[in-house]
């Protein structure tokens, strides 16, 4: 199984810095922003890491954190922060969707037991995202939420860490902007941005596609999904085309 680390998206700023030959430090805030535009436009979830947020209810509003990216699960009631994956410990193992990304239509599992009795799920409440709130169809002045969402992770200087595939892409997006800022009448100058700009495309579509990379078992997850004993088995599962026979054994 390989592992995407996060690092400083100071990587990939020093590498078209480098690249660009120059030494600047006053282009730095401009790379930097330039760097997280990249990092959001190739848009992988490995790149956030999970919390767990408290929400106090005002009317029908709850504000969610600065840094939240994408709602994860909602509970009503409060579980604490600490209270480790709510799926996994409030949701009786029901697979219940995600709101990675949406905006409206999502829901609110809400649980009426305690979290010492494990709780128990009894239906839905409405809510839409809107301007870092969650806006509920309802008043619950008062109550509480517990969220689990996805932020960006930060080192000890306050930088994005960016998932170490996407080094390239964003040194491309970096340069690209740079000549783009730069362009006037100088027709290499020209040249070279359109260079940058082709290789952008390319390695973002790259660090997506490495990003899409199944592992071992969610192959085996989605090849089970898909075959019966009935209809075989899966090419990913136990064929082999070259060793063998065509059975896997």
């Amino acid at each position: 199984m390989s592992i995407n680390k996060l690092i400083s998206v100071k990587n990939p700023i020093v590498d078209a810095m480098d690249l660009l030959g120059i030494d600047h430090d006053k282009n730095i805030p401009f790379f930097t922003r330039q760097a997280v535009l990249a990092e959001e436009e190739i848009g992988s979830s490995y790149q956030y890491i999970t919390k767990r947020e408290v929400l106090t209810i005002k009317n029908c509003i709850a504000c969610l954190p600065s840094d939240a990216m994408y709602i994860d699960i909602a509970i009503m009631g409060d579980l604490g922060c600490d209270c480790g994956d709510l799926r996994a410990n409030f949701c009786g193992g029901i697979n219940l969707p995600s709101t990675y990304g949406t905006a409206n239509n999502t829901f609110l599992v809400v649980d009426i037991g305690s979290a010492a009795e494990g709780g128990s799920l009894r239906g839905f409440c409405d809510f839409s995202v809107q301007n870092n709130k969650m806006v509920f169809a309802n008043n619950y002045d008062g109550q509480f939420v517990t969220v689990q969402y996805l932020a960006p992770e930060v080192d000890c200087d306050g930088f994005v860490m960016i998932g170490q595939n996407h080094i390239q892409a964003i040194k491309w997006y970096i340069i690209w902007m740079y000549y783009f800022r730069k362009f006037g009448k100088n027709s290499l100058e020209y040249g070279q941005m359109n260079k940058a700009e082709e290789q952008w495309y390319r390695e973002c579509a790259h660090a997506r596609a490495q990003d899409a990379i199944l592992t071992e078992s969610q192959r085996a997850k989605i090849v089970g999904m898909f075959h019966a004993p009935y209809i075989g088995i899966g090419l990913s599962r136990g064929m082999n085309t070259t060793l063998g026979n065509s059975y896997g054994y």
